[in-house]
């Protein structure tokens, strides 16, 4: 009998690491939407995994099509296709991108030295295809090695949009109707084209237990931008179109089990079934809550149960599931996709703020939990959107649209707990942040309020109009004459005993008492939409990649960003600051002169920034919540159970989220292994890994997991 041992050694730093400065690359994951938030362009499932591939390189994959891991695809282009070759996983994407990966966790990749993007990808079970713009065609015998093929015949100056196989022949479709068919994927012959239907934007293989005169059809589906979709039974050869009646929206992919036929779009979803004898699509979204969400779908696949799994744009992901013979539909991960303006960190409690009264808190940056805020007051589900939130240590205020208020006071509140055993005792536990009050719009303003601050013991907001008010107690508020009528967006209090905001057309004021306020020069029409202070300095961010700096509040120097992008919130972790804007982009510096463009893993916009324990949180774009451990926690790793079952290693370790460590293995203790590197990326800090079991095992087995800083 083997004999296993599992060792608690943790290696860590005795000190936390100090940033090398803008060249430090954070590595970020998802806290909302969840699994994820990218664009997933294309979904393959053999069975027993599922491939997702998004845009800037990320690829991520699940043994269930519910939980989805991040793999790194070493690739940072628009990913758009992606099949199974036998075993082999082969993805196509921007700028001729290709890769491959046999154990969906190491991927090869490589490039096609072509400006055209490889749109679509299929696989025979000896040769896969993939095309793309200006008629791309390539093919490849093993995945790894393509070769550029011709382009199908009376193609023209069009694009292939799409390319499937099944029954021994490869078919593909692109834009003005066009379509072909090859047995090879050298040799193609043009068919009927349908350019009164528009671009053929996908094209896949049915294969169900039906046949080929009785629906859902056996043969090639395709299905167009305009809203129409056909099928062929004889190899792509020629093809009916389907009676959709009111469809007009894109539709972008199709799937089919032995009873119906799912088409997916652009805010579109049919189910297709024969209903008394006839074929009927009804329109499944927005109708009841077992409808379809209304969303965009850009992927589609039937599991090995017969489930349909949709997938699409900023990571939707919706199942099906039958009651008494009829499809319903849910989401198996509820994550708000409200847009989120700030973001602040607290008591140890990060709080964001956002659309419909969006309120959202986390303790640790990756479980976040929405917050009830009463409707009333100010507040309304429909008109209110907070854009602002901020305070003390005693009391957070939020803030929006038309002078909507809310406050959370740092109270303890009494929490009935039961026990496993039924009884009850009452704990108590603190309000903050998690109970709110909606509060009349302050001294009657129907300004928007986009910034909130604190200076002398008193609560500020500012917002439109010039709008600047002041309370002891965030109840009762007082309106204060700024000079000006311009939108005031940033405030924080300076160093040098400074009340400084800053709004549209460059606008700055400065006040040392918070009620009288003199205008600065800023240099600039810009709007500087957030100040904040770091490292001992004034740091603005705002409109076209601005940048300005001060360290005293009167005097202003502009700074090259190096972007063009909406900058919209800045802050300080260890020796380096973050800025972070629109489609995506954050900024780093340590000396507030050279910045760095770093690479993050979506586009979406960030509008507001926190830190608390050396990590980096952003808020953004319908929900968006990326997080970054910027100085590695040390505390250290633990087992906290190991298994043997099925020819697999079953470790189970616990630590801090978003630790980083090796799983590393020695026969002798003295000897090691490096093992892979993973990553404690769940909110609870747990991992279970799998380790395949080596055919000729050693007598004995030690592991430990060495912290990677």
């Amino acid at each position: 009998m083997r004999f296993i041992r599992r060792i608690w050694l943790v290696m860590f730093c005795a000190a936390a690491p100090v940033l090398t400065g803008s060249a430090q690359a954070p590595t970020w994951n998802w806290s909302n939407p969840l699994p994820h938030g990218n664009d997933i362009v294309g979904m393959a499932w053999n069975g027993t995994l599922g491939v997702q591939v998004c845009e800037l390189g990320r690829v991520y994959t699940s043994p269930n099509l519910v939980d989805w891991f991040p793999q790194n695809s070493n690739l940072t282009n628009d990913l758009q296709a992606v099949t199974f070759f036998g075993n082999r996983i082969v993805i196509t994407g921007a700028n001729g991108a290709v890769a491959y990966s046999d154990d969906g966790v190491n991927f090869t990749a490589s490039s096609l030295n072509t400006t055209n993007w490889i749109v679509s990808v299929a696989a025979s079970s000896n040769l896969v295809v993939a095309v793309g713009d200006n008629g791309a065609l390539y093919t490849s015998t093993d995945g790894a090695t393509w070769h550029l093929q011709s382009p199908p015949p009376y193609l023209g100056p069009y694009w292939l949009l799409s390319v499937a196989y099944g029954n021994g022949v490869f078919v593909t479709t692109g834009e003005q109707g066009y379509i072909a068919t090859s047995s090879n994927g050298t040799n193609w012959a043009a068919h009927s084209i349908l350019e009164a239907y528009g671009q053929l934007e996908y094209v896949t293989w049915i294969n169900s237990s039906g046949s080929t005169t009785n629906f859902p059809y056996t043969g090639f589906w395709t299905v167009s931008d305009g809203g129409y979709a056909f099928y062929s039974v004889n190899n792509g050869v020629s093809w009916n179109l389907f009676n959709l009646q009111n469809s007009t929206n894109v539709l972008y992919t199709c799937a089919a089990d032995n009873l119906t036929g799912l088409l997916t779009g652009d805010s579109e979803a049919r189910l297709g079934s024969v209903v008394s004898n006839q074929l009927s699509w009804p329109d499944q979204i927005g109708q009841a809550l077992t409808a379809v969400p209304p969303w965009t779908y850009f992927a589609t696949v039937l599991d090995t149960n017969g489930v349909y799994e949709l997938a699409g744009y900023d990571g939707m992901l919706v199942e099906s599931y039958i009651t008494n013979g009829n499809y319903n539909w849910y989401t198996p991960v509820y994550s708000p996709r409200d847009w989120l303006w700030q973001v602040t960190a607290t008591n140890g409690l990060y709080v964001a703020v956002g659309d419909n009264v969006r309120i959202m808190t986390s303790d640790n940056g990756a479980d976040w939990t929405v917050e009830e805020v009463p409707l009333t007051n100010s507040v309304s589900l429909t008109n209110t959107a907070f854009f602002c939130v901020g305070g003390t240590t005693n009391l957070l205020v939020a803030a929006g649209t038309q002078g909507s208020l809310a406050v959370s006071p740092n109270l303890l509140v009494s929490v009935v707990v039961t026990n496993t055993d039924g009884s009850l005792f009452t704990n108590d536990a603190s309000s903050f942040g998690v109970i709110w009050d909606s509060l009349p719009a302050p001294a009657g303003t129907t300004n928007d309020l986009a910034g909130v601050g604190t200076f002398s013991n008193l609560y500020y907001l500012v917002g439109g109009n010039g709008t600047v008010l002041n309370s002891p107690d965030g109840t009762n508020w007082t309106r204060l004459t700024s000079g000006t009528t311009n939108y005031l967006s940033g405030i924080t209090a300076f160093t040098n005993g400074l009340l400084v905001l800053t709004g549209n057309e460059g606008s700055i004021l400065t006040s040392p008492d918070g009620t009288n306020w003199t205008s600065r020069t800023s240099g600039t029409t810009n709007w500087l939409y957030r100040l904040r202070c770091v490292s001992g300095r004034l740091l603005a961010v705002g409109e076209n990649g601005t940048l300005l700096t001060s360290t005293n509040g009167t005097n202003w120097a502009t700074i090259r960003s190096g972007v063009t992008n909406w900058l919209n919130d800045a802050i300080m972790v260890s020796n380096t600051c973050y800025v972070v804007g629109n489609q995506g982009v954050v900024l780093t510096s340590t000396n507030f002169v050279n910045w760095t463009n770093i690479e993050t893993i979506t586009t979406r916009s960030l509008y507001g920034t926190a830190t608390q324990n050396g990590q980096l949180v952003v808020v953004g774009f319908e929900g968006s919540i990326l997080r970054s451990q910027i100085i590695p926690a040390t505390t250290p790793v633990n087992f906290i159970s190991y298994a043997q079952s099925g020819g697999y290693n079953l470790f189970s370790v616990s630590g801090v989220v978003d630790q980083q460590f090796t799983l590393d293995s020695s026969t002798n203790l003295v000897n090691w292994v490096n093992g892979p590197l993973l990553d404690l990326i769940y909110g609870d800090g747990t991992l279970v890994f799998y380790q395949s079991v080596p055919t000729n095992p050693p007598p004995a087995q030690f592991y430990r997991c060495t912290l990677v800083p």
